[in-house]
């Protein structure tokens, strides 16, 4: 990565949120696939963190037990199950202040949508993300929106994102009255199964959920 522009972006993070040296499990190398020395390179600089006013988190590279790592939040029966194959072959890294991901497909960094588990390839490499990420940093992490709420409500907890009451995909709007904060995994289960009920739905269709244990 440009050093330049990773120095950039850890000025505007928080302490790391794992220890050194960071950890690695086998599924999460295998899948980080031809990006695996850049994430190995990032987390030797800092292992996980917060940044943007909390907006960004990156997972930090540590044992599962820890609630925040990488190797936990990929582990399939945390949240990923929810969205059945829309998930697979997937290595999550970090998401923004909504919970929309940042993952790795085939040596390439993409977007996931929570809502819908839509794929939006933004980089071909973690260099590429991290410019992305410095260049169009309000609309790629959400940054003013979690200024505004922690203003208004305190610090959204490392565990937590803001949530729409109103689903974006459902004409939800992006104003403060219309977000809560919940914790991470439990809004990824929510929206995993919005996002399988409603993946074959036309544009326009009418949509009743139905919520299971």
């Amino acid at each position: 990565m440009d050093r330049r522009s990773l120095t950039l972006l850890l000025d505007s993070a928080e302490p790391a949120l794992g220890a050194s040296p960071p950890y690695l499990g086998a599924w999460v190398r295998r899948h980080a696939g031809p990006r695996l020395a850049e994430l190995e390179s990032l987390y030797r600089e800092r292992n996980g963190f917060l940044a943007f006013d909390r907006a960004l988190r990156v997972f930090p590279a540590i044992p599962p037990a820890h609630a925040l790592s990488i190797n936990r939040w990929n582990g399939l029966r945390i949240w990923r199950d929810s969205y059945g194959r829309l998930a697979n072959d997937l290595l999550f890294f970090a998401d923004d202040i909504f919970g929309v991901q940042f993952c790795i497909q085939s040596g390439k960094i993409f977007t996931f949508d929570p809502e819908t588990a839509a794929l939006e390839q933004i980089a071909e490499d973690l260099a590429g993300w991290l410019a992305v990420i410095l260049s169009e940093t309000d609309y790629r992490t959400g940054r003013p929106f979690a200024l505004d709420w922690q203003t208004a409500n305190g610090l959204i907890e490392p565990t937590q994102r803001l949530v729409p009451k109103q689903l974006f995909m459902l004409g939800g709007d992006y104003v403060l009255t219309n977000f809560y904060v919940l914790d991470a995994v439990e809004a990824m289960r929510f929206r995993g199964d919005v996002a399988q009920q409603t993946q074959h739905l036309p544009d326009g269709a009418k949509v009743r959920f139905v919520v299971t244990e």
